[in-house]
């Protein structure tokens, strides 16, 4: 009896206590947002819509009014990049001005200081610092045409432009402490309505080749690599070629000079564990404008690679050549399979870790007796 009214004193405690609870999340429900319910800036914008991104920072240096209309204000020039989409990935695409028109861009980049805001801007009233800004109000802001960057995205066709944004001054800028503000002012192309954007993390907006480029030649599996081929400076003019031979995990030297012991199975998977990543320090010019390699170190090269890298039932064939070391930089002249079409650089120190003496740290020394590798061998006339 004693247990029932118990309960039923909670049930009335829950009962009384459930009501101020209820008139209070109501009277919060407005704080309370759902951010799939909020806009987007660009609604329904996708990457399989894009083929090419345009960025666009405004000169410097800005062309003089024309004396003929000096109320018109002149057109704004541009340092310009531009990204063309294609079934390896991003490149920089063939335009006026882009000397690397080809390379490989990095398309974590392009991902993460591109397409990320575009489909991330969104558009509520949290957002809107001033709508319908007046021309000296974007000045304010730093999103007239004079100053702001460009982010322009368009269709495969390479004529429309599915998104283009406007993004202005840092909100931040000369705060400091815990209550700065974290973002950047932002407008679409074609409204004055002037957004905060918030974002904990930097925003690249740049329009330099360089810092576009994806340097990352080749991502080896090396227990994948089935053949080693080495010529370099410091083991002479022959090439030495190891090779994994009817699907053993073993090397074996294909045709050795005379005179060499065993194959140092441990030091040569060290030297294949080099290439695991091949990374270009740069990306000089292109290749057909480099005439004269032989003055490059390149024809004939100072050393050169290759391996053999087998995925399934097909293989694939890397190359690597490199020549004389680039003048006044601690980096030299590289050729790649990878990167037909450019003249690259190698860091020194990564050119060095290939400099070894294949004979005497890829090969055991030879025992007294025992037989040398290359070596003809007597034949036995029983």
């Amino acid at each position: 009896m004693n247990l029932m009214r118990s309960n039923l004193v909670l049930a009335g405690l829950a009962v009384v206590l459930a009501v101020p609870t209820g008139l209070q999340l109501a009277a919060d429900a407005d704080t309370f947002v759902d951010v799939g319910n909020i806009p987007l800036l660009f609604d329904g914008f996708t990457v399989d819509n894009v083929g090419q991104l345009l960025l666009a920072l405004p000169k410097k240096e800005q062309p003089p009014s024309d004396p003929a209309n000096p109320q018109q204000p002149p057109k704004v020039a541009y340092d310009q990049l531009l990204l063309q989409k294609t079934d390896k990935g991003w490149m920089l695409a063939p335009a006026q001005g882009q000397e690397l028109a080809g390379a490989p861009v990095n398309k974590e980049r392009v991902e993460s200081d591109v397409l990320l805001h575009l489909r991330s801007i969104r558009s509520d009233r949290d957002a809107l610092v001033q709508p319908n800004a007046t021309p000296e109000q974007l000045k304010q802001f730093g999103l007239d045409e004079a100053q702001a960057f460009v982010v322009r995205a368009i269709d495969p066709t390479g004529l429309n432009a599915v998104a283009e944004l406007l993004v202005g001054r840092d909100a931040g800028a000369g705060q400091t402490g815990t209550e700065a503000v974290r973002g950047v002012f932002v407008r679409k192309r074609d409204s004055n309505d002037v957004l905060l954007y918030e974002l904990d993390k930097g925003w690249l907006r740049s329009v330099q080749q360089d810092q576009w480029l994806d340097r990352m030649l080749a991502k080896l599996d090396v227990d994948k690599v089935t053949k080693l081929v080495v010529r370099n400076a410091a083991s002479g003019p022959q090439p030495f070629t190891f090779q994994k031979l009817d699907g053993k995990s073993a090397w074996t030297a294909i045709e050795p000079p005379a005179g060499l012991g065993a194959v140092r199975q441990s030091e040569v998977e060290a030297l294949v564990q080099r290439f695991r990543w091949i990374q270009a320090q740069d990306f000089k010019q292109l290749l057909q404008r480099t005439p004269n390699r032989a003055a490059l170190g390149l024809e004939p090269p100072q050393s050169e690679f290759e391996l053999v890298v087998r995925d399934g039932d097909r293989e694939r064939s890397i190359k690597l050549a490199v020549g004389n070391k680039v003048d006044d930089k601690n980096e030299f002249y590289l050729l790649c399979s990878e990167a037909p079409a450019f003249l690259l650089t190698w860091p020194a120190g990564t050119v060095a870790s290939f400099e070894l003496d294949v004979k005497s740290q890829l090969f055991d020394p030879v025992a007294p007796d025992a037989p040398k590798q290359g070596a003809d061998q007597p034949v036995d006339k029983k």
